[in-house]
């Protein structure tokens, strides 16, 4: 029999995507159900992409925030009585959400402080946030699979993209988060990226927002022209599509470290400022490899680089 999941993530980019082991999970356990994915506005694409979602619904966190906005976005949802609703951060307006639409079961990982989940189970203290979430479908299976994520965008021949197809050994990096202590240092890149040309590669810089648009401004300000900026440039389809065509990343720990993961990109992931337990590549699952620590310097980055990319290709 068909069931119906909804699954609420209205966080950002890394976080929804390390959702899709809950989403494959449900799909391997009811192969026939339906999934709904309940995401904020700025990120559909994000969800809309991942193996296993069957729809995608947009709540806007900042326009309807309020009270009348949640029972305005309830009473247009399309879906009431779904089976379960998988809350993720125990967040109480999506909690409150899942109760007014009637789900049957409604699943969290963390305790709400108001508007309490139906199920009185206590999940296992996983580590790996993507064992959080997928352990969430255990309330009403008893176990989960270690299921990489996945993310399948449409091929896109936009003139970005068609751009880094002309590049000579072209690389992904990512430099910058939405907090600054993630973030990779002006002076450390320029250097990397002189260490990247010497080895033939072509750095391709990504990011997007005030943060990142700052930081290519300051690289140049270092004398650092030897890069490819594409800051600002690149929607989500887009960016997947450059990660796939580069087939190899360098990034900090945000959204396109997931990316690369849900693409099999082989990437090198930095954590400056820790969290790497809970976020960092399960490297029995992806190639990857990550840095921790805030003296991680560029010639570290560079050396794990040509390490991932020896075993990549040695098990190619």
């Amino acid at each position: 029999m068909e069931k119906l999941f909804v699954i609420f993530n209205t966080a950002c980019i890394g976080d929804m995507l390390v959702t899709n082991t809950l989403v494959r999970n449900l799909k391997e356990y009811y192969p026939s159900s339906k999934i709904v994915f309940v995401c904020d506005t700025p990120y559909i694409d994000v969800a809309k992409y991942q193996d296993g979602v069957d729809e995608v619904i947009a709540f806007d966190k900042h326009r309807d925030k309020t009270l009348g906005g949640i029972l305005k976005f309830v009473k247009n949802f399309p879906y009431k009585k779904p089976y379960a609703s998988f809350v993720t951060y125990a967040n109480e307006r999506n909690l409150l959400i899942s109760r007014l639409i009637g789900a049957k079961h409604i699943i969290s990982h963390n305790k709400s402080f108001i508007w309490h989940t139906k199920e009185p189970f206590k999940l296992k203290d996983y580590i790996h946030m993507k064992d959080k979430w997928g352990g969430m479908i255990e309330a009403l299976t008893g176990e989960h699979k270690n299921l990489p994520i996945k993310y399948y965008p449409p091929k896109t021949d936009t003139a970005v993209v068609n751009m880094v197809k002309g590049l000579k050994n072209p690389v992904v990096l990512c430099t910058t988060s939405n907090f600054y202590k993630k973030d990779m240092r002006v002076n450390d890149c320029a250097e990397l990226i002189g260490l990247m040309h010497d080895e033939g590669l072509t750095p391709v810089l990504t990011g997007a927002g005030k943060t990142a648009e700052k930081f290519s401004a300051d690289l140049r300000k270092t004398g650092c022209f030897d890069f490819i900026d594409l800051v600002g440039c690149t929607s989500f389809p887009e960016l997947a599509n450059i990660l796939k065509i580069c087939g190899k990343c360098v990034t900090v720990d945000t959204g396109t470290l997931h990316f690369a993961n849900a693409l099999s990109v082989p990437v090198v992931g930095i954590f400056y400022a820790g969290c790497d337990e809970m976020w960092a590549s399960d490297e029995t699952l992806y190639p990857a490899k990550t840095l921790v620590g805030e003296n991680v310097t560029p010639n570290d980055i560079m050396k794990t680089y040509k390490e991932l990319m020896s075993e990549t290709y040695s098990v190619l």
